[in-house]
């Protein structure tokens, strides 16, 4: 028979101090005590089913730093096991006591000072974290949101990038919860102190915790879909990362948890906290530069190492042998067959981006052409039109510096000999030119075609039957 269990935090919050109470004494029934409670987990120990009684008090002259346990808190334990009060577990300023009675004289019998106990330990313990995690979660969502509306498709095809807004709603959801629950109790707390009543419960948000976790979950699984688009070693790269970063949490927490119960001074423990934290991600950051700049054209972090290289003028240049939709073997005769073919593709649940280019190799002839294109495939039909005027925009960026006459800008024209739904051709200064943006129903491809080249009816049926079923 197992005689220790660990508990998911049950999302209660630990102001929701009648809930916690409640959970406890229902645990305690069935034969579990608490023995210790964190951020997590919660442990306890098996012991006869008993009826008990608990409570949560805040020891409010406590905060994360403070040795433990102070001299001052010792005395606050001594004074409530006068009483009856056992101590079952504690978290810093957090105290939670039992009893065996079943109507036991309450710990807190001063409202007043109940309220100001509880107000300090907000101030000291959650107040700030709640406003910096709620302030940057909001600057994330908003940057993301202006990511998407200026950068749509370079956003939006990258799988990080596509989530990333979600990722940090739950947080900052969360964060605006429990400040609006705090604050709106503080207001009614305030005046039944000053009535010397009993202060009024504060509810957690316990099924919006409950929703942002699943939420997380989900994002996350978002997430290693999105990461098997990079090469195996960047995953691995990935994944040391964030053990890394839960070992130096890790290591954090265990090291202050020591410092405390050595009960050395606040001020030693902020510094070695400090200390500590910087030789670890200093270290970490060496290490990752370290690694990287060692395995620097071995392929292992490349998504796709090149097919060979060859030397040209003193210099090392790369060819790729990617698979690419559209050639120029498809747009005019040739028969040259040295060349490099590159796909740059980054995929999410919204859409698919591929960056394609074709190129021969340098010294080889100065007659043949380069050709480079785009293709989005657009897996949500709204993003149609911001993904077009991304494009467009793109090319139009720079026409409030210059003369009207200098401008450059896409025209429409007629695009059936595209097989397409609407057809752009880019204009420098006035003058035709050679990139022509082509939208489909369901993908949009931007074809930037060598500048001596005649684009004509052929050459536009060629290009629809090659990226109008393109897949990425």
């Amino acid at each position: 028979m197992n005689k220790h269990k660990w508990e998911i935090s049950p999302m209660y919050g630990l102001l929701d101090r009648s809930s916690v109470a409640a959970h406890l004494e229902t645990m305690a029934a069935k034969g579990w005590m608490l023995e210790k409670i964190g951020t997590f987990f919660w442990k306890y120990r098996r012991i006869e089913p008993k009826a008990l009684r608990f409570s949560v008090t805040f020891f409010s002259a406590v905060t994360p730093l403070s040795p433990e346990p102070t001299d001052a808190m010792e005395t606050y334990r001594d004074y409530c096991a006068a009483a009856g009060w056992q101590l079952a577990a504690a978290l810093g300023a957090v105290q939670i006591f039992f009893h065996e009675d079943s109507e036991p004289v309450p710990i807190e019998t001063d409202p007043a000072a109940e309220y100001d106990n509880i107000c300090q330990f907000m101030k000291k313990s959650c107040l700030a974290g709640y406003w910096t995690i709620g302030a940057l979660s909001l600057y994330q969502i908003l940057f993301q949101l202006w990511r998407i509306w200026t950068r749509p498709v370079e956003t939006l095809s990258n799988g990080y990038s596509a989530i990333a807004a979600l990722i940090w709603l739950p947080m900052a959801l969360l964060s605006a919860a429990e400040l609006v629950v705090y604050y709106r109790w503080k207001k009614r707390a305030k005046a039944a102190a000053e009535s010397d009543c009993p202060l009024p419960e504060m509810r957690s948000a316990r099924k919006l915790s409950i929703l942002s976790l699943v939420w997380s979950g989900l994002v996350l699984l978002l997430l290693l879909f999105s990461a098997f688009q990079y090469s195996r070693g960047m995953q691995l790269l990935l994944l040391g990362m964030l053990a890394y970063m839960a070992l130096m949490g890790l290591l954090l927490s265990s090291a202050l948890d020591a410092l405390r119960h050595l009960r050395t001074p606040r001020w030693v423990n902020l510094a070695v906290t400090c200390a500590l934290t910087i030789a670890l991600m200093v270290g970490g950051m060496a290490g990752l530069l370290a690694l990287v700049l060692r395995n620097s054209g071995s392929g292992w972090l490349e998504e796709r190492p090149p097919a060979e290289t060859y030397e040209y003028h003193g210099r090392i240049w790369e060819v790729y042998d990617d698979p690419i939709p559209l050639r120029i073997e498809d747009l005019a005769d040739t028969d040259y067959d040295r060349w490099s073919t590159e796909a740059q593709i980054s995929v999410s649940p919204l859409l698919a981006h591929g960056v394609f280019s074709q190129r021969p190799r340098l010294g080889e002839s100065k007659d043949l052409p380069d050709l480079d294109y785009e293709l989005v495939i657009l897996k949500a039909p709204f993003l149609y039109d911001l993904c077009k005027q991304d494009y467009i925009h793109w090319l139009e960026r720079d026409n409030d510096k210059v003369p009207p006459d200098y401008r450059d800008e896409y025209r429409s024209i007629d695009p059936a000999p595209w097989g397409a739904q609407e057809v752009y051709q880019a204009f420098y200064a006035g003058e035709a030119g050679n990139r022509f943006l082509i939208c489909w129903q369901d993908r949009i491809a931007e074809v930037d075609f060598p500048w001596k080249w005649t684009v004509t009816a052929e050459t536009a049926a060629a290009v629809s039957a090659a990226l109008k079923g393109a897949a990425l």
